[in-house]
């Protein structure tokens, strides 16, 4: 990537791949979904806590999250979500997604995207659970697509209400 391009070049791009993204969560295909991530990825989601202090909130790396997986744990969390042993997805969740990108920097050869996300999960007759927050990209360019090496979901919730947790953000 040259350095020239700037990031309003870019937010049409990244806009594009997100929509396509959605369109795949929806149908809850996430082997395809793999293909959006770099060979080398890591998908965090840390724990937020109620605490006086705005740094303290999130959980730091290393320390308890939802989701702290790299490309051999999605893997496997995707391989179980397809067998019969996802006893949790059956009947399968009705999913709808909302992200709003909000902001692009570019460093380098990598783009940073931060976005507003929403996810409406409902299942069965009468669970429903909303997760919403702040998602974090780290994009870089690889065999010449953009690809997510690093995705960073820090949610508004310090509780969910939600009995298991099958929602990619």
């Amino acid at each position: 990537m040259s350095n020239a391009i700037l990031p309003d070049q870019l937010w049409p791009v990244i806009e594009s791949i997100y929509r396509h993204e959605i369109r795949i969560l929806q149908r809850a295909d996430y082997q395809d979904w793999l293909s959006f991530f770099a060979p080398d990825f890591r998908y965090r989601m840390p724990v937020v806590r109620s605490t006086d202090s705005r740094a303290a909130m999130v959980a730091a790396p290393g320390e308890l999250g939802y989701y702290d997986e790299n490309r051999e744990t999605m893997e496997l969390r995707v391989k179980k979500l397809a067998s019969s042993n996802a006893w949790s997805e059956v009947p399968p969740s009705r999913l709808r997604y909302f992200v709003q990108l909000l902001d692009l920097s570019v460093d380098n050869s990598e783009i940073v995207a931060i976005s507003n996300v929403l996810v409406f999960r409902a299942r069965n007759e009468s669970q429903e659970n909303r997760y919403y927050g702040e998602r974090t990209d780290r994009f870089v360019e690889v065999d010449g697509q953009w690809k997510i090496a690093e995705r960073t979901v820090v949610l508004d919730q310090v509780r969910l209400a939600a009995e298991n947790l099958n929602v990619f953000l």
